[in-house]
């Protein structure tokens, strides 16, 4: 076993590793990739956007997406890659470019963020929820016939090449996959969170579909080389569940801790995935679903480190985050992100293993640059590595 595999397999074994492992979530298109790869396609959104109304090949978003994926892993020094998100399709939906920095898509009107460099819908407040029809979901779930299909190949190219990139680089690092079984209550839209009152049997039957097309494409990321998956999903905000403590054991626990054990049966490790104020399910989530770790690690809702050590919880999962991407890496200086990061190591090192430096979910467009390289910076000096070449 190479020496960044056995690390992170260590710190969630909590057997102590050599040095706490490195991981993180790039935004596609943030800034931050112009610094270490350049302008271009898969990096700055506006090109990628022309680029796939003029009709760029599939093949070459997926080469481009994951020659940035390992350079970004590479030149930050990662231990854990994320494989992103397994949605990719030969047969995408391309925008229609309406103006100099606006184009079209799926009926939805987009303009260029100058500021974050991405493109976001001209009204802010056009969502899925929005857009969801009652009768649809209640449709497709009384018509489901129970059965599930596997993902389209084509789903999984963005990740196999990156592999095969990493593998041909010689860089030892381990995926970090991402899915889904229905277990996630923050994405529920409002007439799905009331079946759970009024027609708990149909809510019963949606998760059941959901978690059935999760399982199988689930097992298809770790046959494809995922070691590590992310599960679980958005249960709560700052102020606690989207659901009560009660009927989140009744409809979200048995399934979670379901997947958990078929993640774990196929040899790969389990890392239940939520921001928010969590602590009214910590029993639920920490001691009782079985998951190897705990991911989104939300500083800013009150998931500090202090209290997930007080409280037990880092004596029985790995936490990978508690960099606080909230305020200090979006808001504050670059001196604030190097003092926070040491904080953040010298906390999770008090237990052998047991921790991995990430931020509280993603490097997001809010990010500061500037405040993410200080970060990383400051947990090299740590360990004594050498600096960053930027």
């Amino acid at each position: 076993m190479e020496a960044r595999t056995r690390r992170v397999h260590d710190a969630i074994a909590h057997r102590e590793p050599d040095r706490t492992p490195l991981f993180e979530i790039f935004q596609p298109f943030h800034p931050i990739h112009w610094a270490v790869c350049g302008r271009g396609l898969m990096t700055e959104m506006a090109l990628t956007w022309d680029a796939m109304a003029e009709g760029v090949a599939f093949e070459e978003l997926v080469e481009a997406e994951a020659r940035v994926k390992i350079d970004m892993a590479e030149f930050f020094g990662l231990d854990i890659v994320h494989a992103g998100a397994t949605n990719a399709k030969r047969d995408f939906e391309r925008p229609v470019k309406t103006g100099p920095k606006t184009w079209r898509r799926g009926g939805v009107d987009y303009e260029l963020d100058e500021r974050r460099g991405m493109i976001f819908p001209q009204n802010p407040r056009l969502s899925l929820h929005q857009t969801m029809s009652e009768e649809a979901m209640r449709r497709e779930v009384e018509e489901w016939d129970g059965t599930a299909q596997p993902p389209p190949d084509d789903a999984l190219a963005v990740f196999r090449r990156a592999r095969e990139i990493a593998a041909e680089r010689g860089l030892d690092v381990v995926f970090m996959g991402e899915q889904g079984a229905g277990t996630a209550p923050a994405f529920y839209p409002p007439f799905q969170l009331l079946w759970a009152m009024t027609e708990p049997d149909l809510l019963r039957r949606w998760i059941e579909r959901q978690a059935a097309q999760g399982f199988v494409a689930t097992d298809a990321l770790i046959d494809a080389g995922c070691e590590i998956v992310a599960m679980g999903g958005d249960v709560a905000s700052d102020k606690g569940p989207f659901i009560s403590p009660e009927m989140y054991r009744e409809f979200i626990l048995p399934v979670a801790q379901e997947h958990i054990r078929r993640i774990q049966a196929k040899g790969a490790d389990a890392v239940y995935t939520s921001d928010g104020n969590l602590w009214a399910l910590k029993d639920e989530i920490f001691f009782e679903s079985g998951a190897d770790g705990y991911k989104e690690v939300d500083y800013g809702a009150g998931m500090t480190m202090e209290r997930l050590i007080a409280e037990g919880v880092k004596d029985r999962l790995c936490v990978l985050g508690n960099l606080d991407a909230r305020h200090t890496l979006c808001n504050k200086t670059p001196d604030d992100a190097r003092a926070f990061v040491r904080r953040c190591l010298d906390l999770g090192r008090q237990t052998p293993g047991g921790h991995v430096l990430h931020a509280s979910h993603s490097v997001h467009e809010d990010v500061k640059t500037e405040n993410y390289v200080a970060a990383v910076a400051a947990y090299r000096e740590y360990f004594g590595l050498a600096p960053l070449a930027l």
